[in-house]
């Protein structure tokens, strides 16, 4: 009984990382698309800058 507790007990937390570890790295996908559409987006603005002033 005593094995089966450690067994279940760390099938559980190797569980818990690994979603854990999934919702951490679609978070951080989230948060690089964000940055990189503001980039893209500011970028976009500085070429129609440069192309009225011309």
């Amino acid at each position: 009984m005593f094995g089966l507790g450690i067994l279940k007990g760390t099938l559980i937390g190797l569980a818990g990382g690994v979603v854990i570890g999934l919702t951490i790295r679609e978070g951080c996908k989230l948060i690089n698309s964000k940055k990189n559409k503001s980039y893209k987006h500011s970028d976009n603005n500085d070429l129609s800058e440069n192309i009225s002033e011309d």
